[in-house]
């Protein structure tokens, strides 16, 4: 991206004055960029911004590139990372190689230390592919051995844009359904409250309609965020880069005007046009159709119809769903009894095992916030 681009970006970006305002730098793999590069967009924003405003930024990499240099920079500009790790060495180097034939493990396993050494706050991201989607809960524990404690798991559905076959890494449905299955039970059994996996809390968030800790897959719209290019066009999604969803270039038009155009509002739109299967669905307000990338692929251009991975997500929410509305419940519960000033194992007056619990839910203490 060019020096000019970058600063009508960011002018145009934080000159729309939103308190807090994310930047999320990925390729490719941005790294690839120069750590210069970087240090001009902080400079650029500092430029841009007002004094008061927050300003974030992320960066998805695969690692092989962070030294100390980058972790220190990172570290002093508070960059969140995405590192990208699908689990212990032999399921990792089966398909993360160089261009060599290398395995990439090595590499990656040092970043991690080296993010760590300087405080740089970071993800796993986790592919789940037809090689380890059998292997979810040696995954899960393998990672929070590790000290791995907020983690990011993304099925492998993609196709070949010019023969529309798919690939031979994508997670089969049933595949990613026993994985998720098989992370959530190790989770819930043990680890919540102390392991961050993003899905989980955004199914938890969507259930009690807190929009903030919610995921675009999930959502009911897609208007998350606009993908600027290096030469300033713009698009709605990474996943739709290309002529048919060219929203307008920031040269020649404000980022402000690019998101409310009726281009970007139908886009937008696209996620409510799921199938008549969905509309019937018991779990239509988990996933609302699912990813429109993966509808698309699975209907071979067709938005209108059920996500690839349709049967995997039923079959995680199966497994799963009465547990995910306990921990909702739950959240509201303790929401409830912080707006008081008091935390729910401490209510203010003395209550039975088998009294109405203080909180307001309905239930009875023993099965409410006794718990």
């Amino acid at each position: 991206m060019s020096d000019e681009t970058l600063e009508l970006m960011a002018e145009d970006y934080l000159g729309l004055g939103f308190p807090s305002s994310a930047f999320t730098w990925q390729g490719g793999e941005p790294t690839l960029a120069g750590l210069d590069f970087y240090r001009k967009v902080v400079a650029t924003q500092v430029a841009a911004g007002s004094g008061g405003q927050l300003v974030g930024n992320a960066l998805q990499t695969n690692g092989v590139l962070i030294d100390e240099d980058w972790a220190e920079f990172m570290a002093e500009y508070s960059f969140l990372v995405g590192l990208s790790l699908d689990g212990p060495p032999e399921i990792h180097d089966r398909y993360r190689r160089n261009h060599d034939g290398a395995p990439t493990f090595e590499r990656v396993r040092a970043a991690a230390d080296i993010l760590r050494r300087y405080s740089v706050e970071f993800n796993i991201l986790c592919m789940i592919t037809d090689y380890s989607e059998s292997k979810g809960r040696d995954i899960y524990r393998y990672l929070v051995s590790e000290g791995f404690y907020h983690l990011q798991f993304i099925p492998c559905v993609e196709y070949d844009p010019a023969t529309g076959e798919p690939s031979p890494y994508n997670v089969s449905p049933e595949g990613y359904g026993r994985f998720m299955s098989d992370v959530f039970d190790e989770w819930y059994a043990r680890d919540i409250g102390h392991v961050s996996v993003r899905t989980f809390e955004a199914l938890v968030g969507r259930l009690v309609g807190d929009e903030q800790l919610g995921i675009c897959t999930i959502g009911t719209a897609c208007d998350h965020y606009l993908v600027v290019e290096k030469e300033g066009d713009v698009y709605p999604c990474d996943f739709f880069v290309g002529n048919d969803y060219f929203l307008g270039n920031i040269r020649k038009s404000s980022l402000q005007d690019i998101r409310c155009s009726e281009r970007a509002m139908a886009f937008a739109r696209i996620k409510g046009n799921y199938s008549e299967t969905c509309r019937t669905c018991r779990y239509l307000d988990l996933c609302y159709g699912g990813c429109p990338k993966d509808r698309l692929c699975a209907g071979r251009g067709d938005f209108a119809r059920v996500t690839e991975i349709c049967d995997g997500l039923k079959l995680f929410y199966d497994n799963s769903y009465g547990r995910l509305r306990e921990l909702a419940q739950s959240l509201c519960t303790e929401r409830r009894w912080n707006g008081r000033g008091q935390t729910p194992n401490k209510p203010s007056r003395k209550v039975g095992r088998n009294d109405p619990c203080p909180c307001g839910s309905g239930k009875k203490y023993k099965h409410c916030c006794m718990r």
